[in-house]
């Protein structure tokens, strides 16, 4: 079988689109087509320059296969349960809640664990570039409101859906937002009567108040501020780390727990390199894997 074929089988099986494929392999989506159809040399291509993406595409994804990644569930620790205990109270009384940390605490898991537990509860994962239109759009999207038109008409679509809905908006990394946009949030709160859940880290405490205070409407409206603080207690750690390694010892466990220094993210690339580094080497995750491994993770 030639890469031609090769590439073609996989296109079959793999549930890839040929716009995806594009997109991995650096070229135009009319440059696969004609590829997987046979057709690419004979419309001018250079078939040795697609064929070296091709051949490297595919190895990438067999290696993929072979070295599959580790499955990191979600956990029901103690912080997860004080997220999703506010998140409720914030739910069920149409109040205002923050919950607020340093990165690698766990919050998104949480808050997605209580959103995807309560389709009644709308997730928005704030990105640096949302303004208030922008942020309007998706929960109008979210919630199957007309996502077009000015701010004026997407906030009044966006109030009618939601008023006396008893719903809960959340939204993720909220200290990315801006001034605007967190206004746009406090008037739907107001306006529409549902629950509000801010989460991020601790710099969305000091943007809810605004530099001059100019958002201090919202502020005064937070009922409940959850602080994770500024790292995970060992115990919590732990539980992470067996329920991803169920055949690891103690010991192990132990090292885990040790390298992660307090932090979910550090924990969960010190399992996907562990793991990854066991499986190439045909051995079991053991202590002395970690320790190698945890010097190669930025601190």
């Amino acid at each position: 079988m030639n890469l031609q074929e090769q590439f073609v089988r996989f296109y079959e099986q793999s549930g890839y689109t040929q716009p995806q494929l594009a997109r991995a392999l650096g070229v135009s989506a009319a440059s696969v087509n004609m590829y997987v159809n046979g057709k690419y040399e004979a419309h001018g291509g250079n078939l040795a320059t697609i064929e070296k993406k091709v051949a490297a595409f595919l190895a990438r994804e067999a290696a993929k296969k072979i070295e599959a990644k580790l499955e990191i569930c979600f956990v029901n620790i103690r912080t997860a349960a004080r997220v999703a205990e506010v998140m409720r109270s914030a739910h069920l009384e149409g109040e205002v809640a923050v919950v607020y940390g340093q990165a690698g605490l766990g919050k998104t898991m949480a808050v997605k664990a209580y959103c995807g537990d309560n389709p009644d509860a709308v997730l928005i994962e704030a990105d640096p570039s949302f303004t208030a239109q922008v942020l309007l759009r998706h929960i109008a999207r979210a919630i199957g409101a007309n996502p077009t038109g000015t701010l004026h008409e997407l906030f009044e679509a966006v109030i009618e859906r939601l008023q006396d809905s008893g719903r809960l908006i959340v939204v993720d990394e909220a200290e990315l937002l801006q001034l605007r946009a967190l206004e746009c949030l406090r008037r739907i709160h107001d306006k529409a009567g549902v629950g509000l859940v801010l989460a991020g880290m601790p710099k969305l405490l000091v943007n809810l108040r605004g530099k001059r205070g100019e958002l201090v409407q919202l502020y005064s409206r937070v009922a409940l501020a959850l602080n994770l603080g500024e790292t995970l207690p060992d115990n919590e750690l732990e539980m992470l780390a067996a329920a991803a390694l169920p055949d690891a010892d103690a010991d192990t466990l132990a090292a885990l727990v040790a390298s992660a220094q307090g932090n979910t993210r550090r924990l969960t690339k010190m399992l996907h390199g562990v793991v990854r580094t066991a499986r190439l080497n045909n051995m079991a995750v053991n202590v002395g894997i970690v320790q190698k491994y945890s010097g190669l993770i930025i601190r």
